[in-house]
Formats: structure tokens, C-alpha cells, sequence
């Protein structure tokens, strides 16, 4: 019994120093992993932080008008801007007269429902 005590023991001890090198390598190689995805990450955030500022600079009204300018495109004059209102086609006396013929039935209404179209547009201010 001692003999396998002592067998048992003359193996275990290098098998745990052996295991304890193993652990130490692993460590070291990780840690350096770790170095070094700590210093990509500072990288790509400083490369970050450097299109940021890009973005603010060319969007930047000076920088818009520049490059405007440089295409030969001038500021527009608010005086010669005209601005027109469409209203849905919905809301129209026509399209809701359409609408209206469109949802009857009978052959003779639908026949009507041009008629009635045209006559509502011909209504309207």
C-alpha cells in the first residue's frame, strides 16, 4: 500500500507541474490577446472619433456652400420661389364622385359616373 502511495505521488507531483507550466503558457498567450485586442480597439475608436469629426466638417453649412459653389450652383431667391397645394385625390369632388359611381351596381349608374365626374370638376372654383 505505501508503494502505491508513493507511486501515486511521484507521478502526481510533475502531472501538477506540469499542468501548473500549462496554465502559465495559456495565461501568457491570452494575456497577450488581450493586449492586443485593447489595442485595436484604441485604434478603431481614435479612427472613429477621426470620421466624426469628418462628418461634422463636411456637413457643415461653410463646406455645403463651397462645394455648391464650386459646382457653379448659386443660393436660390426666396422672392421667385412659387408654392402650389395638391390636395389628395380623395378629397376632390371628382374623385369622390368616381369613388361614389365606382362602388354602385347598376350598369346605368356606372354609365354615370363619368358624366358626374366631369361635372363636379367643372364645379369646382
Amino acid at each position: 500500500m505505501k508503494r502505491v502511495i508513493t507511486a501515486v505521488l511521484c507521478l502526481a507531483i510533475p502531472g501538477l507541474l506540469l499542468l501548473n507550466t500549462w496554465e502559465g503558457y495559456r495565461y501568457n498567450s491570452l494575456s497577450d490577446e488581450v493586449a492586443a485586442l485593447e489595442a485595436r480597439q484604441s485604434a478603431l475608436l481614435e479612427a472613429n472619433r477621426d470620421a466624426i469629426g469628418q462628418i461634422a466638417y463636411e456637413s457643415s453649412a461653410e463646406r455645403i456652400a463651397a462645394k455648391a459653389a464650386g459646382l457653379g450652383l448659386q443660393p436660390l431667391d426666396q422672392s421667385s420661389v412659387i408654392r402650389l397645394r395638391v390636395d389628395s385625390p380623395a378629397a376632390t369632388p371628382a374623385a369622390q364622385a368616381t369613388m361614389t359611381a365606382a362602388q354602385t351596381t347598376t350598369p346605368a349608374a356606372q354609365a354615370a359616373a363619368p358624366a358626374a365626374a366631369q361635372a363636379a370638376a367643372g364645379a369646382r372654383p
